[in-house]
């Protein structure tokens, strides 16, 4: 009798359903990827799956730049309920020329109560036409003058002094002229008179 009550119990134990045991909620992906560099400055969002659904009103995530103070981000869902979305707009920009490690760190709570923790990063990359980092050296090609066009010389007219100074000179060549005429005058007029009276002499000897 104790051995069929037994095996009763047994096969009643067997045969009872088990409750199914509690899924354990995962991240699937996250976007920006882990280790993935990003060009040009903040990306929108951050995307985050997971395997069950998730409850964004009992989640945090959180945004760090170069190892500084983390900032949390709004949260709502994405196109599924197992997507929570981050909102990176409001984040302050970054230097555009150099390299940024950027670290997500979120906590989640999934629809049946489980909370799921994690952290992941990324690398917000400068651009290839962004300009130098300030401070490097820099070279720097001065802007040609432009040539202003040289007006055609002019030969200024004489000055009075100059005229003046013409004229007197003028006035001594001739006066020098007139006295060298004067004087072959005077010598032409005393060799006369000295042939004539040489001539006087002979005639009356």
């Amino acid at each position: 009798m104790t051995r069929r009550l037994l095996l009763i119990a047994t096969l009643i134990l067997l045969s009872w359903p088990t409750p199914p045991a509690s899924a354990h909620t995962d991240l699937v992906s996250i976007t920006p990827a882990e280790g993935s560099r990003v060009v040009g400055g903040w990306p929108p969002e951050v995307v985050l799956a997971f395997t069950e659904a998730i409850d964004p009103t009992l989640s945090a995530v959180s945004v760090s730049v170069d190892g500084q103070d983390g900032t949390r981000v709004p949260l709502g869902l994405g196109l599924r309920s197992t997507e929570v979305v981050g909102d990176l707009r409001a984040l302050k920009s970054v230097d555009p020329t150099t390299d940024h490690r950027v670290r997500i760190s979120y906590r989640v709570t999934s629809a049946d109560g489980h909370p799921v923790a994690g952290t992941s990063t990324f690398t917000i990359a400068p651009d290839a036409g962004s300009p130098p980092t300030p401070g490097a050296a820099e070279t720097t090609t001065p802007e040609a003058a432009p040539v202003t066009p040289t007006p055609p010389s002019r030969t200024a007219p004489a000055s009075d002094g100059a005229s003046a100074t013409g004229l007197a000179t003028g006035a001594w060549v001739a006066a020098g002229l007139v006295a060298l005429v004067l004087l072959s005058a005077v010598v032409s007029s005393r060799t006369g008179r000295s042939e004539s009276r040489a001539t006087d002499g002979k005639a009356e000897q």
